[in-house]
């Protein structure tokens, strides 16, 4: 009993202090995207995306799709059109980094300012303000609507979080993209989510080399064949410990339990058709068995 009550007063704690950190982090008076559509696809970047593109790309043309991070740099992203697309690196609109994935983040913002002659949603994280040159640079294609939303991580108890995410002043921690992603879709309205390209299979490609620096092999679907072993930078500043690759996992697979309460408490099914998928929160579904796409 004690031990119960020391677990809810840590919890009462964390959401306290994500309670400052919103006010100090997150815009409290962010415009709600509402969607049209019942049903989304989420488009992860994981290896088995390359499948999917090659042999499932009528279904996804008929589906209403948010995808994510590079993307855009694709030759597929032309082809399907995705009516969203979500970023939530900071590393986007921050110059002062030495993260070799800089000049592909300006690639994708390339490629998204030049090639999309169809009308786009982009979720932006707020916090990307405060570089507006960057976001003027994404304003600069009359097809994009920048659609912002607040980045800042929440902890804590349970029904405080869920309300939270409900308005739109947080996030479980986003230490990948697909977290947002969910959420976005969740918020906007979606009621079947369905996820492709959720890997997530990173753990059996971890290292760690003769100079005692951690490596993982991040295999996506347009270098799975190509992809080395490779830093893990934390915020573009330094090479990632060990046990700091282990931990933001362990944030990124936790979260995802957080999202599928919260969209329960929102009538909404989040469906993992990834095949292989090593996260664990989602019910199960094939692409092949997805009955609606609108």
């Amino acid at each position: 009993m004690l031990e119960k009550f020391f677990v809810f007063l840590t919890k009462l704690t964390q959401s306290f202090f994500t309670f400052l950190k919103i006010l100090f982090r997150s815009n409290l008076f962010l415009k709600k995207h509402q969607s049209d559509s019942n049903s989304c696809f989420i488009l992860g970047n994981g290896p088995s995306l390359k499948k999917v593109l090659e042999q499932d790309q009528s279904i996804l043309q008929q589906a209403t799709l948010i995808c994510v991070n590079k993307f855009p740099d694709t030759e597929h992203f032309v082809k399907i059109k995705p009516k969203y697309w979500i970023f939530a690196s900071p590393q986007y609109w921050e110059s002062d980094t030495i993260d070799p994935n800089t000049s592909i983040r300006k690639n994708i913002v390339k490629a998204l300012v030049e090639n999309v002659d169809w009308k786009l949603n982009v979720f932006c994280p707020n916090l990307a303000k405060s570089n507006p040159s960057f976001v003027q640079k994404l304003r600069s294609n009359p097809n994009l609507n920048i659609i912002f939303y607040n980045t800042t991580p929440i902890e804590g108890l349970s029904t405080i979080n869920r309300w939270f995410m409900r308005n739109g002043l947080g996030s479980p921690r986003p230490h990948n993209v697909l977290i947002p992603a969910i959420l976005m879709a969740i918020n906007s309205g979606f009621k079947n989510i369905y996820l492709l390209g959720a890997d997530h299979s990173w753990i059996p490609l971890i290292s760690v080399n003769e100079k005692n620096v951690a490596l993982v092999n991040q295999q996506h679907f347009y270098d799975a064949e190509t992809s080395k072993s490779d830093i893990m930078y934390s915020e573009g500043v330094r090479p990632r410990r060990l046990y700091e690759i282990l931990e933001k996992l362990m944030f990124a697979f936790r979260s995802y339990f957080d999202l599928k309460d919260y969209a329960s408490s929102r009538g909404v099914t989040i469906y993992n058709c990834t095949s292989s998928s090593f996260i664990d929160a989602f019910e199960r579904k094939s692409i092949q068995d997805v009955e609606k796409y609108d």
